[in-house]
């Protein structure tokens, strides 16, 4: 969960949050790319261990505009680390809540066994095999 920093970090109750008590989050706008908020749904339902009953506060185009969104202090978001790691090294969003087993995302590269050869694949295989260990 992540948000500007400074922001609405301080009308939330970070130890009822640590506690994972979703209602410290309550009245907080929640950004999402789409109005069924899947990824906030997804987490809330993984942390919490409750759905999430909520619309969202303003929806935007792609993950890329909710980070631009929850860094220009809208609101809060969830997002994937890899998107938002330079605004988290810089400070310009924080972590909330820390989890140690955050719900992942798994992406699937298939490809037909004794198709044509396809070098674009294997590039994207590769670079893929070599950027996992960093997730």
């Amino acid at each position: 969960m992540r948000l500007r920093n400074g922001g609405f970090r301080r009308g939330i109750d970070l130890d009822r949050l640590a506690a994972n008590d979703p209602t410290a989050l309550a009245g907080i706008p929640l950004i999402s790319y789409a109005a069924d908020l899947p990824i906030l749904r997804r987490y809330w339902r993984h942390v919490f261990g409750t759905r999430l009953e909520a619309d969202p506060a303003l929806t935007v185009a792609d993950l890329r505009a909710v980070l631009s969104v929850v860094v220009a202090g809208a609101g809060i978001s969830v997002l994937p680390r890899y998107l938002c790691a330079r605004d988290l090294a810089a400070g310009t969003v924080v972590t909330l809540l820390e989890t140690s087993d955050s719900p992942i995302n798994t992406g699937f590269l298939a490809r037909r066994i004794g198709g044509p050869v396809r070098p674009h694949v294997d590039r994207v295989c590769s670079e893929l095999l070599k950027a996992a260990p960093g997730w």
